[in-house]
């Protein structure tokens, strides 16, 4: 089955995986609904983007989700303990965040806070705020790779 390509599709997809709450809230930010004059409604490049980084890790935090006047989604999860996650999709590829992992520490990109959605979701995974799905069904695989101890030889 090909990837979502349009956020009615996105929605539909997180309908079936259980999280129709959280596609209602998409539809109505990608609505013209409520918004503000010069705003802008989510757009499909920034809900592209939520759902290749939603679609290939998983947390334990709450989410709230909201839409900037630039119709970037921005989600927030919420943790028990210390850590913190704001990510803003700018696009299909390029996110800003701020976080906190388990050790306290911000989490930071080049010493920024933005950066390619790959590498900044390789980093918050890292710092303990997501882990990997294990099966990332859209095709897109952001998770990285490495050979496994018994596929390369000694020496390799």
């Amino acid at each position: 089955m090909p990837p979502p390509a349009s956020i009615d599709e996105i929605c539909a997809a997180l309908t079936a995986r259980g999280w129709p709450a959280l596609a209602r809230r998409l539809a109505y930010f990608a609505s013209a609904e409520d918004l503000e004059p010069g705003d802008v409604p989510l757009t499909v490049e920034s809900a592209l983007g939520f759902w290749a980084f939603f679609s290939a890790v998983a947390s334990d935090g709450k989410l709230r989700t909201g839409c900037s006047p630039e119709g970037w989604l921005c989600v927030n999860w919420d943790f028990p303990d210390a850590r913190l996650a704001t990510v803003w999709f700018l696009d299909s590829q390029r996110v800003r965040f701020a976080a906190k992992g388990v050790n306290g520490q911000r989490v930071k990109v080049d010493g920024g806070n933005a950066g390619s959605l790959s590498v900044v979701t390789e980093k918050l995974v890292e710092a303990g705020l997501f882990t990997w799905h294990q099966e990332i069904s859209d095709g897109k695989n952001l998770r990285p790779s490495a050979t496994l101890p018994d596929t390369a030889g000694v020496g390799t």
